[in-house]
């Protein structure tokens, strides 16, 4: 989820319970920055987009944090807040702490929140990773003039219905993918996810015996669109890339990935695809792994958001 979308939440779950949103509230302060101070891993970025992109959404999105978090947000606004109750900010940071990682649950990124005892991103695959519905039913508990016309609990409650109604959807489009592909041999599993572009679309993936399906649901059409079928990489090949700094990377980087070879005159061309993410007619994070005929590795690259982007492993 985008930060200010984090952040308008962390408003509004103060405003819910009865704080007034401005800076001269200490609890409002503190949910607010309960809310975003996950996304601190950012500063991982000083080191490019491997180091932060192989550790965003890590160890920082774990509950173990969020007590750290609450604490370092209480104790700061001590200071500028000195007649405010310690423990009520404490409260309040943990409580946008806990909205930020189940915010960031419900998209295909996941968030490895059950650190250290679980190291896997859990994810749900529900929202946009900007969900606009989400950000104007927040905005709603926070504007007075709304708040005051639409109790806050309707709001909830119909925030409460559509992620019911996303649930739904995600149902009912796995239940049509699987309907759709049964006859075409045994099918190992479906992953289906929110499309980055739209409400009604969803993307899937089918695993079927030697191969991968992935493709396009649009609820209102009601139609599939097959967008790529990925056949599986042979085993020999796949044993000699596995043990490599890149494949190791890409396999904790997303946990739903292809893996390509292709033979060139001087050894073999591996490309890594993320799954996860497709728009404007392509996948969004890719890497390459250049190998001679011997299988030595001699250059590996990630490219993230496009394939113009290279940063070398």
């Amino acid at each position: 989820m985008d930060p200010i979308t984090h952040g308008v939440v962390g408003l509004a779950m103060a405003a819910f319970n009865g704080e007034a949103i401005s800076i001269a509230s200490p609890y409002a302060m503190s949910s607010l920055l309960g809310a975003v101070i996950p996304d601190a891993d950012i500063v991982m970025q000083i080191k490019g987009d491997y180091s932060y992109l192989k550790n965003h959404r890590g160890m920082s999105h774990s509950f173990p944090f969020i007590f750290l978090y609450g604490g370092a947000i209480a104790l700061v606004l001590s200071f500028l807040y000195p007649e405010a109750s310690f423990l009520k900010m404490f409260l309040y940071a943990i409580a946008g702490c806990v909205s930020h990682l189940l915010l960031d649950i419900t998209n295909s990124y996941g968030a490895q929140i059950l650190w250290p005892f679980y190291n896997k991103k859990i994810t749900l695959d529900l929202l946009l990773v900007y969900d606009p519905l989400l950000f104007i039913v927040s905005l709603a508990i926070i504007i007075p003039s709304i708040k005051n016309r639409i109790h806050p609990i309707i709001t909830l409650s119909m925030l409460i219905v559509y992620l019911f109604i996303r649930y739904w959807m995600k149902l009912h489009v796995k239940n049509k993918v699987v309907s759709y592909f049964k006859d075409g041999g045994e099918i190992i599993f479906v992953r289906v996810l929110p499309s980055m572009v739209g409400f009604v679309k969803w993307h899937f993936v089918v695993r079927v015996k030697g191969k991968r399906i992935i493709g396009e649901w649009n609820l209102l059409s009601a139609k599939i669109r097959v967008i790529e079928v990925m056949n599986d990489l042979d085993k020999e090949l796949f044993k000699a890339v596995k043990n490599t700094k890149i494949a190791k990377f890409f396999a904790e980087f997303t946990p739903l990935f292809h893996i390509r070879c292709h033979k060139t005159d001087k050894g073999y061309v591996y490309s890594f695809i993320d799954l996860r993410y497709y728009v404007a007619k392509d996948f969004l994070h890719h890497a390459t792994a250049v190998m001679d005929e011997n299988f030595k590795l001699i250059a590996s690259v990630f490219h993230p958001y496009r394939k113009t982007r290279n940063i070398e492993i």
